[in-house]
């Protein structure tokens, strides 16, 4: 996931979108419960500025989920030019 960047979310609206790019600089749309990430991961929830992202791995014999915040990449930091005023 720390590879992925959220450039943008579309979320109140009856079906939010979230726009992901890729190492490649490639950017995808993704909805909830879109598959993400390299272990088993999807979209759980996408909010104001953020998607939440749950992965699943094998922990010793157990299934073992995390979830994790990714929040929207914004500023020179990241690339962009920042938010829009």
């Amino acid at each position: 996931l720390t590879a992925l960047r959220l450039t943008g979310v579309i979320w109140d609206v009856a079906r939010p979108r979230a726009l992901v790019q890729d190492p490649d600089g490639r950017t995808h749309i993704v909805g909830v419960n879109a598959k993400l990430g390299p272990k088993n991961g999807y979209v759980a929830a996408i909010r104001e500025g953020e998607i939440v992202v749950v992965e699943t791995s094998d922990l010793n014999g157990r299934l073992v989920s995390t979830s994790t915040v990714v929040k929207i990449s914004t500023g020179a930091a990241a690339g962009g030019a920042g938010p829009a005023r």
